[in-house]
Order: structure tokens, then C-alpha cells, then sequence
């Protein structure tokens, strides 16, 4: 047998504990040792934050890049002071130090990956950015 791992979806844990927009890990459960992979599902009008957290909220990370892979339907990225959209299968490969956030403006659920390197504390990598993308 070779040395590769398979996970379900269905088995895939979800971080945000049951939240609408629920937040997916494959890496970690698969036990890569060098990836970070998951996937975010998003509804209709919500944004990429933590459950219960303010949606304007951005955040950055201090030393790692970060693709985003839009699985499906579209996606609003913002990105400093531009703002993307993302369609089915695009990609957007975003630098260490840049403030980013996503939002599904669509009337469907969107799905995207995001994907980088594997840190031991996720917590001592991300920077909050307060009021990056207003709502309104």
C-alpha cells in the first residue's frame, strides 16, 4: 500500500461548529506535515469571519501566502483597497502582509479553497483588521 491518505467530505471536520457558513479542514485531519488546506462554504450575503464576528472584519497573516481557489459559483475578494470578484475556478494568490477579505454577493451558495503553507499557530499569524470591508 502506498503512503497517501484519503478523506470523505463527509468526513471532513467543520470548525466553526455548525455554523451557516461552515469552515472545512483537510490538511490537518489528513496529517499533512507541510500544506494548509480547506475549504469555506459561504451563503448567500456572508462574509469570510470567524462565527459571530463583525462581517466588515479583515484579517492578514504575517509570513504566509495564501491562495484562494473559487470551487464554486463567484466570490467578492478584497484585497488592500481593490475588490475582485472571483468566478467558478479562478484563482487569486495573496502575499504575506495584505489585508484581505471575502464576501458571496451572489444568490447561491459559493465555495471556495484556501490554501497555503501549514503553521503550528494559526492564532500568532493572522492580524485582525477592523472595519476593513463597511457593510452597508
Amino acid at each position: 500500500m502506498s503512503d497517501y491518505t484519503f478523506l470523505r467530505a463527509s468526513d471532513a471536520p467543520e470548525y466553526t461548529g455548525g455554523s451557516p457558513n461552515p469552515f472545512y479542514g483537510y490538511g490537518r485531519p489528513m496529517g499533512a506535515e507541510q500544506l494548509a488546506f480547506n475549504v469555506r462554504v459561504l451563503a448567500p450575503g456572508a462574509s469570510h469571519v470567524a462565527p459571530g464576528e463583525d462581517p466588515a472584519k479583515g484579517h492578514s497573516h504575517n509570513t504566509i501566502e495564501e491562495i484562494y481557489f473559487v470551487i464554486d459559483v463567484t466570490l467578492d475578494v478584497k484585497l488592500g483597497d481593490d475588490v475582485v470578484t472571483l468566478g467558478k475556478r479562478d484563482a487569486v494568490l495573496i502575499p504575506a502582509h495584505t489585508p484581505r477579505s471575502a464576501r458571496n454577493t451572489s444568490d447561491a451558495e459559493a465555495a471556495f479553497a484556501l490554501v497555503s503553507i501549514k503553521v503550528a499557530d494559526q492564532s500568532t499569524e493572522s492580524n485582525a483588521h477592523e472595519d476593513f470591508w463597511p457593510t452597508g
